[in-house]
């Protein structure tokens, strides 16, 4: 089985985050990226079928799309029934650096979970943390 990652967004988004990936941990061949809207002709569930048939059934894959319940993450709820196949929301650098230098033999499930839970506490609102902990040096 090997494992693939699909960064799929509205606009050039995904393209952007598969740059910055490969800026930091080089080329990712089993990375790819579907941007929607970007051609006003391109069809969105052709793009997504189109992309999905180039994999086989032994492929297990990870999708990440940029909003929960968008269309572009809706066109891929269509195949949660796939066997080996992980649909995520919210798409940002943190989440996918984290699941890409993870072991490549981790299980799925856990690497996804580990990678949410990491990326969430990466989210910060620096103002307050750093206010926080200047605050508690100075209580030494």
């Amino acid at each position: 089985m090997k494992r693939h990652y699909i960064f799929a967004s509205h606009g050039s988004f995904a393209a952007g985050i598969r740059q910055s990936v490969e800026l930091i941990l080089g080329a990712q061949p089993h990375l790819h990226v579907l941007c929607a809207y970007v051609n006003e002709n391109d069809d969105l569930t052709c793009q997504v079928d189109s992309l999905m048939a180039g994999f086989t059934p032994q492929d297990e894959l990870i999708v990440i799309t940029d909003i929960f319940a968008g269309s572009v993450n809706n066109e891929f709820i269509r195949y949660l029934q796939r066997p080996d196949f992980h649909l995520l929301a919210g798409l940002n650098l943190p989440l996918v650096i984290e699941m890409l230098i993870a072991p490549p033999d981790e299980p799925a499930i856990q690497l996804i979970n580990e990678a949410l839970t990491n990326a969430r506490e990466g989210m910060q609102y620096c103002n307050q943390t750093i206010s926080s902990a200047s605050c508690a040096d100075k209580d030494f």
